[in-house]
């Protein structure tokens, strides 16, 4: 368990890498499916794991 401020600091981390990473991909043209987005929100908030997201958007390009 970690405190409330840890888990803040950690949740701003973790937003404004998927912040980075959006404009990455604007950046090339692109554009991050809604439901890649919601999935990355979720790892944000710490309800996913970095493999359990990666997965889960790997299966959204694969299907």
């Amino acid at each position: 368990m970690v405190s409330v401020e840890v888990f803040d600091e950690l949740t701003a981390e973790r937003n404004q890498s998927l912040a980075q990473a959006a404009a990455s991909v604007r950046a090339e043209g692109l554009a991050v499916s809604s439901d890649a987005e919601a999935i990355m929100e979720r790892w944000a908030r710490g309800e996913l794991s970095a493999s359990q997201m990666r997965e889960l958007v790997r299966q959204l390009h694969v299907s």
